[in-house]
């Protein structure tokens, strides 16, 4: 499958659940906050001009809009449906500016070095076709000292392995180590790729240098579990505690999601 295929793939998956996603994304305690931590992340740096890859229904574009300093919020995104759900909030909020497309389209909208922080939540760029593309158009896109923050659905999830081994059934359990990995649910299946670290960084690290890693969902169950460990129970709060310590062990890249902050270098004179 070509890459066009691939995309025409992936936004008519998306353009299915477009009209839902949204109050979904709502419901899910544990999915609202891991966005917010994610938004943290990307408000330690520059925010004046943003640009999202896979804006879905566009709540994080609508978010940063209402933040202080934040004077545009791009997005390109692959599914007709969430462009065009996006494109109706634009016409109230006139900072957001969503395109259809993906990452390698970034110039065919933007200047390049003309944006502070490109972000990118829940692993959009998994289902990307051609990530050495996206990786360096996304760093043309940045000015010099402009960051990256990327999230990706890891290929090393320690819950997710010792579960489905305890349950018996082993060939989920190590799913995502395989080149195609078909997604979370047994009846809507996407052909994706689940990335380690060190394959992130390189494809990443020819154009841009990180300087930040960071796991999630370690321990705790992920956002499709929510109800093993509910946000504020003692248990999520001990499995969240935990985590935070194995942030600074080994074990900080087997969680559900990697957190990376890539930044493009300063000109120097």
């Amino acid at each position: 499958m070509n890459d066009a295929s691939y995309h025409k793939t992936v936004a008519d998956y998306y353009d299915e659940e477009a009209y839902s996603f949204e109050e979904r994304a709502h419901t899910n305690p544990l999915l609202g906050h891991l966005r917010q931590r994610f938004r943290d992340v990307v408000l330690e740096g520059e925010v004046s001009t943003l640009l999202e890859i896979g804006y879905g229904p566009g709540l994080d574009m609508v978010w940063f809009a209402h933040q202080d300093g934040v004077s545009a919020v791009h997005g390109l995104d692959i599914t007709p449906n969430f462009h065009e759900i996006v494109s109706q909030k634009a016409k109230d909020i006139k900072t957001i500016h969503p395109y259809l497309g993906g990452p390698e389209q970034c110039l065919d909208h933007l200047e390049e070095g003309s944006i502070d922080t490109v972000y990118v939540f829940f692993g959009a760029l998994n289902t990307c076709a051609n990530l050495n593309s996206a990786a360096e158009h996304i760093a043309r896109v940045l000015k010099p000292g402009g960051r990256a923050v990327l999230t990706f659905v890891n290929k090393w999830y320690m819950f997710d392995v010792v579960w489905n081994l305890l349950t018996l059934r082993p060939k989920k359990a190590f799913a995502r180590l395989k080149k195609v990995w078909t997604g979370y649910s047994p009846t809507r299946q996407l052909e994706s790729r689940c990335y380690s670290s060190r394959e992130v960084n390189q494809h990443f690290s020819p154009h841009l240098r990180r300087t930040m890693k960071r796991g999630y969902c370690i321990t705790h169950p992920a956002w499709y579990r929510h109800h093993w460990a509910p946000l504020g129970s003692l248990r999520s709060r001990f499995l969240m505690r935990f985590d935070r310590w194995l942030k600074w062990t080994p074990f900080w890249n087997l969680g559900e999601y990697s957190l990376y902050v890539y930044e493009r270098p300063e000109v120097k004179d």
